[in-house]
């Protein structure tokens, strides 16, 4: 029922276009999807590095 109205719609369809395509991108030409560590606090780490990657190659691309 949730799912179904319309203020619920319009964020989901809003997400796949800020968040997805980032995780995509990081899967995909990165070959992130999963993991090497443990905890909450190196999680972030980790994935606060990854992210960092995704930034610096579109950053060089733009040159």
């Amino acid at each position: 029922e949730k799912l179904s109205e319309e203020e619920t719609a319009t964020i989901y369809r809003q997400r796949k276009i800020d968040v997805e395509p980032v995780f995509g991108f990081l899967k995909a030409n990165l070959g992130f999807t999963r993991f090497s560590v443990r905890g909450k606090a190196k999680v972030e780490n980790e994935i606060g590095l990854a992210l960092m990657a995704v930034n610096l190659r579109k950053y060089a691309v733009r040159g």
